[in-house]
């Protein structure tokens, strides 16, 4: 996998909406002025001020395919800032020229719904993407230095870059042993939605990140039942799990996602690791997607590596 050029003060930033649109509290004016903050230009794609009749899409799914094809083969880009998740990212999948984006390696940054872009990109078009913060997590960045440094390392990384989560915050060893292989995944029922589909992940000897939130600890055991099902996880070389924030039993309030996780996968012959502190959830670390990732189950440690 190609690691796409490394960002620099000064660069021009693309902010698209290839999903949900912002929240009037989050106008991307003030997005542009945070980033802008950072030390970098801005340009803002067309998909962050249209609209759609349904409401849950930030602008027609041509709009939004436009812009990270144009953003990408736009040679005074030099990397493309989701500026949130939330849905209809899988609308774009069809649409994306992947040529000509494999043709224009860049920073392709966000997370949540922005799984299914990054898991296309990735398999299509073979360079790395950041499973990072999305562009209005700028306003909170105040109180918040981590997930800002976190990302800049990801971004500038040199031959290693360890994992590392927020202060307080343990990774935890559920299955023992050593593994290691190209980093994939994202959003667990976004991953569960592309089963049978074009864009199916390919996890065959990867280390898989999976992470999710307001899922039903059944929900959780349903998705991860039809990755199994579907060989995913046997194919996987070990098994990163995030946070599950806001995954609750309401059968059981006492059993929550790192029970079933437990339970699960009690006689998993692979390493499995939980409570990485990356997607939904304050502060963020950033994965650089597509690296080859090294987990240790016995120490509860990730590594990734150029």
């Amino acid at each position: 996998m190609k690691f796409p050029p490394k960002l620099k003060k000064g660069d021009t930033i693309l902010l698209a909406s290839p999903s949900s649109p912002l929240s009037p509290e989050q106008p991307v004016e003030q997005i542009a002025a945070n980033v802008e903050a950072l030390g970098f230009q801005v340009k803002i794609g067309r998909s962050c001020r249209c609209s759609t009749p349904s409401g849950y899409a930030a602008a027609p799914a041509a709009v939004r395919a436009a812009d990270l094809n144009e953003g990408f083969a736009d040679p005074h880009i030099s990397a493309i800032w989701c500026t949130r998740g939330g849905s209809t990212a899988w609308q774009l999948l069809p649409l994306l020229d992947y040529g000509r984006i494999a043709a224009h390696p860049k920073p392709f940054i966000g997370f949540s719904d922005v799984t299914t872009l990054h898991t296309a990109i990735g398999q299509r078009c073979g360079f790395v993407t950041f499973h990072g913060p999305t562009a209005n997590g700028t306003f909170q960045w105040q109180d918040d230095p981590f997930s800002w440094e976190s990302l800049q390392a990801a971004l500038e990384m040199g031959v290693c870059l360890e994992i590392q989560n927020p202060p307080g915050e343990e990774m935890k060893a559920l299955r023992p042993g050593k593994a290691c292989g190209r980093l994939t995944g994202g959003n667990l029922s976004l991953i569960a939605a592309g089963m049978g589909t074009p864009w199916q992940i390919n996890a065959k000897d990867c280390v898989l990140y999976l992470e999710d939130v307001g899922e039903g600890v059944y929900s959780l055991d349903k998705m991860l039942r039809q990755l199994q099902y579907g060989g995913i996880l046997d194919a996987a070389a070990g098994l990163v799990f995030g946070a599950f924030t806001n995954c609750t039993n309401a059968y059981r309030a006492d059993y929550g996602p790192e029970d079933l996780l437990q339970d699960f996968f009690s006689n998993w012959p692979k390493p499995v690791l939980y409570n990485l502190r990356s997607a939904h959830c304050t502060p963020m670390v950033t994965l650089p997607l597509g690296t080859c990732c090294a987990i240790d189950g016995c120490a509860g440690t990730v590594s990734c590596h150029c």
